[in-house]
């Protein structure tokens, strides 16, 4: 089963479910994820304990990278 997280592109937005891969992600991450509108930066605001699996249709896309700032 693929570990889900929940993505927001934008403050008190609604929230997108991406596959997190193998990355080590945690919420208040910014990661990379690419959209049908190309790539585009998002905030981890759901962790994947939280996802309820049964809820989400069909597969997901993955999260691209996770962005770490300096």
């Amino acid at each position: 089963m693929s570990t889900i997280v929940g993505v927001k592109f934008n403050r008190g937005g609604r929230i997108y479910f991406f596959d997190q891969s193998e990355l080590k992600i945690v919420v208040g991450d910014r990661v990379m994820l690419e959209t049908e509108g190309g790539p585009k930066e998002g905030l981890v605001a759901i962790a994947p304990s939280q996802v309820i699996h049964s809820d989400l249709k069909g597969p997901l896309d993955p999260i691209l990278r996770k962005i770490v700032c300096t």
